[in-house]
């Protein structure tokens, strides 16, 4: 009988390490762009998000990883947009939510687009914040 316990608490002894082990794998931001999904907090958004079976890029994040955060700097990128900028530089307004995305350990994030505009190559818009807006464009063509 002891030694059943000593076979069932080591078992879950390594159930209990893998466990934790993936949680921690699944928040680090290469993983997170890598595969799309969202962290938790304002700079949590992923570089790749997929939609209609196309992946799409932004230049503006990265789920917090600091090598893109150096190159926002070097190439001017802006942090977000703000509506004026969607509407006047991108006619990008009014949006609509077409989708969610995931966001591991938190709500997901609404994925907008323009009223009207589904298309393949339509531009897609996260809100990450009061007047702040990430513009995802398709990565790749047509």
């Amino acid at each position: 009988m002891a030694r059943h316990r000593k076979w069932v608490a080591l078992a879950l002894g390594i159930v209990v390490v893998f466990v934790v082990g993936a949680g921690v794998i699944a928040l680090q931001p290469r993983v997170a762009n890598h595969f799309g999904y969202a962290l938790p907090g304002k700079d949590g958004l992923p570089t790749y998000i997929f939609e209609n079976g196309r992946r799409y890029v932004s230049a503006q994040v990265c789920a917090g990883a600091d090598w893109c955060k150096q190159q926002q700097t070097a190439r001017g990128t802006p942090s977000c947009y703000t509506q004026a900028d969607l509407q006047n530089k991108y006619q990008q307004w009014p949006l609509v939510r077409v989708d969610t995305l995931f966001t591991l350990f938190g709500s997901p994030h609404d994925i907008l687009t323009r009223a009207g505009d589904r298309g393949l190559t339509t531009p897609y818009v996260i809100a990450n914040g009061t007047d702040c807006y990430i513009m995802y464009s398709l990565d790749g063509g047509p």
